[in-house]
């Protein structure tokens, strides 16, 4: 069901049979705008008000449902906020993607991450605990409740705003007006972006002429090998005939990658983005891997996180992971500038 419900949200089912399901998701993307609407005013109008803790909030998220590295950013952001400005750094997360929470405490030996929905809280334990001066909010474009010192939203350059509807008829969270709000605006994926990039970028511009961009894209580090626990360099790759499995916001992606590494697809198996793996689901892709001939199966780090988590194997099949990290190849400057000018002022505003 999801996967169907996606499918109408990015227009993929384009039969006139879906055209009355699509005008009944319009409708409850309307009630849903006028949602967002109602929110805002009550913290507009000091109803709701926001949490201001006294460190400095730096929010990382986006406008649309999933699928443009959030995860592999906020790991960046940390190394920036470490290197570049001597600053020690919490992650404030939800808690609701355990893979994005392993990958997270993986990756950032040494950085708190703090699990929990009341993330103001979170902010306190940060300050108490670990003496952080900074916190990074995951997730946090949409989340009132805390006060924060910049917003920072990640923005996918191949598909920036999917069909431009709302949810659940589109995939934007919140209309585009919203980036009146934002400090900085990421791209992602710029690898791969689509040819009214330079058009969609003035078209930000005249929403909120003080944002600064910044463009990055998904590196691919190397291969891992989970059953000999050993590296290989990405030339190992090529040549090479493998299965790809993934439960990611953007399959589709992940796939192009592989291939520009020289590696042939036999098969991608796909499963909705979260998707708790059961032993179920190791039957399905065994018995999908029975009926082809390749050298091993090919996943990502977020479910490698949860194959392992879960005890999952493959049995004779071996499994390797892409492994990526996320290169800023413009702009980085301009953000460490925008992120330096926060300890200049006075105050966690």
């Amino acid at each position: 069901m999801r996967e169907f419900m996606l499918s109408l949200m990015t227009d993929k089912r384009k039969s006139p049979v879906f055209v009355p399901i699509k005008f009944l998701l319009y409708i409850i993307s309307l009630l849903y705008g006028a949602g967002l609407i109602g929110r805002q005013l009550l913290y507009k109008f000091g109803i709701f008000r926001s949490e201001r803790v006294p460190l400095k909030i730096i929010s990382v998220g986006n406008l649309t449902l999933g699928g443009t590295g959030k995860t592999p950013f906020v790991m960046r952001l940390v190394d920036i906020l470490s290197e570049d400005l001597e600053k020690k750094a919490s992650v404030l997360i939800r808690g609701y993607g355990w893979d994005e929470q392993t990958m997270l405490k993986r990756k950032l030996a040494d950085t708190p991450i703090l699990v929990g929905e009341n993330r103001a809280r979170s902010a306190h334990k940060a300050i108490k605990l670990y003496g952080s001066d900074t916190a990074i909010l995951d997730d946090g474009f949409q989340h009132w409740e805390l006060e924060r010192n910049i917003d920072i939203v990640l923005i996918d350059s191949r598909n920036p705003f999917g069909n431009g509807h709302l949810f659940p008829r589109g995939v934007l969270r919140e209309p585009k007006s919203a980036l009146k709000r934002a400090s900085a605006v990421v791209f992602t994926k710029v690898d791969k972006k689509n040819p009214g990039f330079e058009k969609m970028r003035e078209d930000l511009k005249k929403i909120n002429d003080g944002l600064i961009f910044v463009e990055a894209f998904h590196k691919p580090v190397h291969i891992y090998d989970l059953r000999a626990r050993k590296e290989h360099g990405l030339d190992f790759l090529k040549g090479k005939r493998v299965v790809l499995l993934s439960s990611i916001g953007d399959p589709d992606y992940f796939a192009e990658t592989v291939r520009d590494l020289g590696a042939e697809i036999a098969e991608h198996i796909i499963f909705a983005d979260h998707h708790n793996y059961k032993e179920g689901d190791v039957g399905l892709v065994v018995k999908r891997c029975n009926e082809r001939k390749f050298d091993f199966i090919l996943t990502t780090e977020k479910d490698e996180v949860k194959l392992r988590r879960m005890s999952l194997s493959f049995g004779s099949y071996p499994v390797m992971t892409l492994v990526i990290e996320m290169e800023i190849i413009s702009g980085k400057e301009l953000l460490i500038d925008r992120l330096r000018s926060l300890y200049s002022r006075q105050g966690p505003k």
